[in-house]
């Protein structure tokens, strides 16, 4: 029951998504929030694997995505190469990154592996801060593309992803294909493996299991997909800057995810678009914005310890039981 009350809530919201550029005619404010929290999304689902369905907190999961970011803005801008392949590079370059880092890390527990993960989560800052050839240090990366136009299915027109309405529909595209790929890994052999590791990992391991190597493939794809959502992000806003990826963001992608719900399928999405849309749309609150989102955080930390997902659950849970006992 609750996992047919996630999928049927997020098809509904991802119908509400594809019609969003319609719907927002004359609110291109709005579109650029949408697009943000998708984006948002996408390293949040990473985070989501790691944390929410294995039990992994990282503190420096930001740092893939910008390690995703910088490597195709040089291969973008230096390198001449179109983006698509960089894209596909700096993906692969970000998972081999976690890949590595994650075999360091993962030798520690609890709090010593948080504590680990963020220390390579402030070095890989501090080189994008700082190797001005390479990454332009605190000025940022400018002039980085964004992705080149696509065949339209029709004549020889072209899908420019240069207006706002077309950048929106690849991040969106973006993030449901990450969405597909975390619910293929949940339902997967893979996915329960994690599952027993989470759950007793001296369990999984009296039965049999590698846990340094599933949680190491885990670190790196979900290192993957920061860096997968790092590349979108940069190509949006057309600049990489170091403080996209500190620790500040890192804390906020966790934020994201549990706000959302911690190891449910929906639960990135809802807490990326509460996260980045709401904060935004409370500007009109001036300086008190951050006083009421901060309650709100509060209070859905202490009322809604499943998440937002799971209040979702719930309510679609008593509404399809209030239907039944009405027939």
């Amino acid at each position: 029951m609750r996992r047919a009350a996630t999928l049927t809530g997020l098809f509904v919201l991802l119908g509400l998504l594809v019609a969003m550029p319609r719907l927002a005619a004359g609110e291109p404010y709005l579109l650029h929030v949408l697009v943000l929290s998708c984006l948002f999304a996408i390293p949040a689902v990473g985070l989501n694997l790691m944390l929410g369905y294995t039990g992994l907190v990282s503190l420096g999961h930001m740092a893939f995505a910008g390690f995703g970011a910088y490597t195709a803005a040089v291969l973008m801008v230096d390198a001449k190469i179109g983006f698509w392949s960089a894209l596909a590079i700096a993906t692969i370059a970000s998972g081999a990154a976690g890949a590595a880092i994650g075999v360091v890390c993962l030798r520690f527990r609890s709090h010593f592996f948080m504590i680990v993960t963020l220390a390579f989560g402030l070095m890989l800052h501090s080189v994008m801060n700082n190797w001005d050839d390479v990454t332009r240090g605190a000025a940022g990366f400018g002039g980085i593309p964004r992705p080149a136009p696509l065949p339209a299915w029709f004549g020889e027109a072209v899908f420019p992803f240069g207006p706002l309405a077309n950048f929106y529909y690849l991040a969106l595209a973006a993030a449901v294909l990450v969405f597909a790929l975390q619910y293929l890994v949940v339902r997967s052999d893979f996915g329960r493996i994690l599952g027993a590791i989470r759950q007793d990992e001296r369990l999984a391991r009296a039965r049999g299991v590698n846990a340094l190597l599933y949680k190491t493939a885990v670190f790196a794809l979900g290192s993957a997909i920061a860096g997968f959502g790092g590349v979108l992000q940069v190509s949006f806003l057309r600049v990489a800057a170091p403080a996209s990826f500190n620790l500040a963001e890192s804390i906020n992608a966790v934020l994201i995810v549990i706000i959302g719900g911690a190891g449910s399928l929906a639960g990135p999405a809802l807490g990326a678009l509460l996260f980045v849309g709401l904060p935004e749309y409370l500007r009109v609150a001036s300086e008190w914005r951050l006083v009421i989102f901060g309650a709100l955080l509060v209070a859905i930390t202490l009322f809604a310890p499943r998440g937002l997902a799971g209040v979702a659950a719930d309510v679609w849970r008593k509404l399809t039981a209030h239907r039944k006992g009405g027939a």
